[in-house]
C-alpha cells in the first residue's frame, strides 16, 4: 500500500497548481476579451470615420482636409493591424493557458482518485483486521467455553 499522507500532500500541491492555472487562464480570457473589444472599437471608429469622409466628399472637401483625413485613416489602419496582431498573440497565449490548465486539472483529478482509492484500501484493511480480531475473540471464547 502507498503512503496516503505523501499522496495527499502531492494531491494538495496539484490542487494548488491547478487553481493557479485556472486563475491564469481566467486572466488570459479577460486580456483576450479586452484586446478584442479594443480592436472592435478601432474598426467601428474607422467605419464611422470613413462614412463621415464619404459624406464630406459628396458635399465637397478641401484638398488639404482630404489629405489629413487620409493620413489619419492610414494611422488608424496601422493601429488596427497592430491591435489585430495583439489579439492573435493573446489568443495563442490563451490557448496555451487553456492547455496548461486542462493538463493540471487532469493531473489533480487523477491524484484525487488515487487518494480515494488508497483511502478505501486502508478502510478495507482496517475492517478486515477488525473482523479477524473479532473472529479470533469469538473463537477463543468458544474454545474456553468448550474446554470448561
Amino acid at each position: 500500500m502507498m503512503d496516503i499522507g505523501k499522496i495527499g500532500k502531492v494531491a494538495s500541491v496539484a490542487k494548488t497548481t491547478e487553481q493557479k492555472s485556472a486563475k491564469a487562464f481566467k486572466l488570459g480570457q479577460q486580456s483576450y476579451q479586452q484586446k478584442q473589444a479594443q480592436l472592435d472599437q478601432l474598426k467601428t471608429f474607422k467605419q464611422e470615420y470613413e462614412d463621415k469622409l464619404g459624406v464630406m466628399g459628396q458635399q465637397g472637401i478641401a484638398a488639404r482636409q482630404l489629405q489629413d483625413y487620409r493620413l489619419f485613416l492610414s494611422k488608424l489602419n496601422h493601429a488596427i493591424n497592430q491591435q489585430s496582431e495583439d489579439v492573435e498573440t493573446s489568443h495563442q497565449n490563451l490557448d496555451s493557458l487553456k492547455t496548461q490548465w486542462r493538463s493540471e486539472s487532469q493531473r489533480k483529478t487523477a491524484l484525487d482518485h488515487l487518494v480515494d482509492q488508497e483511502h478505501q484500501k486502508e478502510v478495507q484493511a482496517r475492517d478486515k483486521a477488525e473482523q479477524k480480531e473479532s473472529d479470533e475473540s469469538v473463537l477463543a471464547r468458544m474454545l474456553v467455553r468448550d474446554s470448561s
